[in-house]
């Protein structure tokens, strides 16, 4: 029997209804599934805000884990497996042996940081400068510094008339700013030498009182300089002055012919010549100490030079300075290129009276103006004032947290060695990846933390032990406070400690005239403390591979930058897992598109 059109056309409308609810059943499903995630996420920021306070100490306390899990299972064997007990008693050896130093150090290197800084005022700073610019070993005195900032200071004042104005007439005008900053000028110039003899003079004077009291001490007797002697130096001091004044006192009509460049030369050294002959004169003053020639006849010389030097720099400039007077043939664009022509003469002459660039820098710097001493001195405080804590609320504050951050990572110390593995087991099940995944993830985990940050740390600690045992016997300060700055400066590739121990050997052998002090800590610190990393590194690595020295860095650096000083084991614990996950999702991806594991096919070939 036929069907009728009416059975056919139910059968086959009743698919088509199956057909619509298995649709609306799927997708219920994925609507579900939608708000089941976004409700994850949400959940998870929320978790994020909560736990995120934890995560230093927590970190620390996973890595601790792993970097001890040999010591606890050797703890776990000799309990006979009590769990609760070897936990407890594995972290105690950890805190007796890494938290309690390390808490020693930081806590004496901080009341030495606090001390220093209290010690840090506008007195101290003047009187360290002094003792720096005195020192034997390279000489950063600078008699007319004040002179010279002026001068550049009217120099720049100069420039900036000369390139902002728009009329030569204006500019040009002998009641304007321009001339009234060339007089300043020439003002300025007249005082560098006058200014070079009186520090000559009390230079003198103070090496004859050192002199003398030194001659007291060995002689039993009362250090006395005696007026007439006194009188007699600054006298001397003051007709070697003379002859040097008139010695150069035709330089600036020689300089006003405008000499050929050869003439202007052999007129300077024929200057620098005749006053080789003055000092080259046998210093001669009546009841002089025989011990205070050297000293003095040294200082006269110094007298004598930059006498000379600074009369030759100012003839230069004085002369220059007047291509800016008015001209009726003048145009503001020559004018302009004058200026920029003088101020580059004067730069030079400056470098050459300093004896060079360099030495030039390093007098700028250690003959600071009082302005410029306040004024660093607020910008350090003003810059170090955040990141210290006050004897106030903010330092109650501190400890608080302190305290609660060290609770907690004792805790999840305790409770990480006692129930890690069900902890991890859990994790795995309520992971949406896969088993083979977790499993290299966590394996790349324990071999970076043992590995890597093991030997990163263990070397900085060698380094700054190594660093501070140097420091103490040789007579560095604040030693508690270097030595850490040493461990923590040694997490950095490529520079490392020679940021901590470059600056102190430099401050012993300037400030502290410990100038042989000073070449063994360097000597020592190339030697012992830059090789002893790759000496524990070797041992501790024993060939696993290490991320690239650019890498590291950076990775450093970077971790140092975005989360505080545990970036420092963070970023290349990051760096390694990234690596890691890329190689996972590389497999991943070949597994979808049907195509072999690259790495199975190299290791398949290299099998073949």
């Amino acid at each position: 029997m036929q069907n009728s059109p009416a059975c056919v056309r139910l059968e086959t409308v009743k698919p088509r209804n199956e057909n619509i609810i298995l649709d609306s059943l799927s997708m219920a499903r994925y609507i579900s599934f939608a708000v089941l995630l976004a409700i994850l996420t949400l959940i998870g920021i929320l978790f994020y805000k909560v736990m995120i306070g934890f995560f230093v100490p927590v970190f620390i306390a996973v890595v601790l884990v792993v970097v001890f899990q040999p010591l606890h299972r050797w703890v776990l064997k000799k309990t006979k497996g009590r769990t609760h007990l070897a936990a407890s008693l594995t972290t105690l050896l950890i805190v007796g042996s890494v938290l309690l130093p390390a808490g020693l150090i930081v806590g004496l290197a901080g009341v030495q940081g606090f001390k220093l800084l209290g010690e840090f005022n506008e007195s101290n700073v003047r009187l360290g400068l002094s003792r720096l610019r005195s020192n034997k070993f390279i000489n950063l005195e600078s008699p007319a510094a004040v002179q010279f900032r002026s001068i550049d200071a009217k120099l720049a004042e100069i420039k900036k008339v000369v390139a902002e104005s728009t009329s030569y007439a204006e500019v040009t005008d002998p009641q304007g700013r321009l001339a009234g900053d060339i007089a300043d000028v020439r003002s300025r110039l007249k005082e560098i030498p006058d200014a070079i003899l009186e520090h000559s003079k009390d230079k003198a004077v103070n090496v004859a009182k050192l002199n003398s009291v030194n001659n007291a001490n060995k002689n039993n007797g009362k250090a006395q300089l005696e007026v007439q002697v006194r009188q007699k130096i600054e006298a001397y001091l003051q007709s070697t002055f003379e002859q040097i004044r008139l010695l150069t006192a035709t330089l600036p009509d020689f300089l006003d012919s405008n000499p050929a460049p050869e003439d202007l030369e052999n007129r300077l050294v024929e200057l620098r010549e005749q006053a080789g002959t003055i000092k080259s004169q046998i210093m001669a003053i009546d009841g002089l100490d025989p011990s205070w020639i050297d000293p003095l006849s040294r200082n006269r010389a110094f007298l004598i030079d930059q006498t000379l030097e600074a009369s030759i720099a100012s003839a230069k400039l004085n002369h220059s300075l007047k291509a800016l007077a008015p001209s009726d043939i003048g145009n503001l664009t020559s004018l302009q290129e004058s200026v920029w022509s003088i101020d580059a003469s004067w730069k030079a002459s400056r470098e050459e009276l300093s004896g060079g660039r360099l030495v030039g820098i390093l007098k700028e710097v250690a003959n600071p103006s009082p302005e410029q001493v306040r004024q660093n001195l607020d910008n350090l405080l003003a810059y170090l004032q955040p990141h210290l804590i006050s004897f106030g609320g903010g330092s109650v504050a501190f400890v608080i947290k302190l305290l609660v951050g060290l609770t907690i990572l004792l805790v999840s110390l305790y409770f990480f060695l006692c129930d890690g593995p069900s902890m991890v087991r859990t994790l795995m099940d309520l992971s949406p990846l896969d088993n083979r995944y977790e499993e290299e993830l966590l394996a790349e985990f324990d071999r970076t933390s043992r590995a890597i940050v093991l030997a990163t740390v263990l070397s900085a600690v060698a380094q700054g032990l190594t660093a501070g045992i140097a420091y103490y016997f040789l007579g560095a300060p604040s030693v508690f406070l270097l030595t850490a700055l040493t461990i923590v400066c040694a997490l950095i590739p490529f520079v490392g400690t020679a940021i901590v121990w470059v600056p102190v050997a430099t401050y012993m052998a300037l400030y502290q005239d410990k100038m042989p002090n000073a070449i063994i800590l360097a000597v020592y610190a190339l030697l012992i403390v830059g090789t002893i990393d790759n000496l524990i590194k070797m041992l501790i690595l024993h060939g696993q591979s290490q991320l690239h020295p650019l890498l590291a860095l950076l990775s450093v650096l970077g971790g140092l930058q975005a989360l505080g000083p545990i970036g420092i084991l963070i970023g290349p614990l990051a760096v390694t897992l990234l690596q890691t996950t890329l190689s996972i999702l590389r497999r991943e991806l070949s597994d979808f598109n049907g195509l072999p594991d690259p790495t199975n096919t190299v290791e398949t070939t290299v099998a073949t």
